[in-house]
């Protein structure tokens, strides 16, 4: 599957959060390989492959205000 079809866009874009997590060795390396391959930052990888995951799951966006009601 092409990267760019999997929502990656460039390198700019909203504000950020620090979110420090740990992930089995062999998920690190494959991240490793992904975006070395692709030219994305692990940032944006990361943050589509839990937006995407929360979205199947059924986890509402954020209001405006930052909140998620429910």
């Amino acid at each position: 599957m092409a990267a760019t079809t999997l929502g990656l866009e460039p390198r700019k874009g909203p504000a950020k959060e620090i979110l420090n997590t740990r992930v089995l060795a062999s998920t690190s390396k494959r991240l490793e390989y992904f975006t070395s391959k692709n030219g994305f930052a692990v940032t944006d990888v990361v943050n589509v492959a839990l937006t995407e995951f929360f979205n199947k799951a059924g986890v509402p966006e954020p209001d405006a205000n930052g909140n998620i009601e429910g």
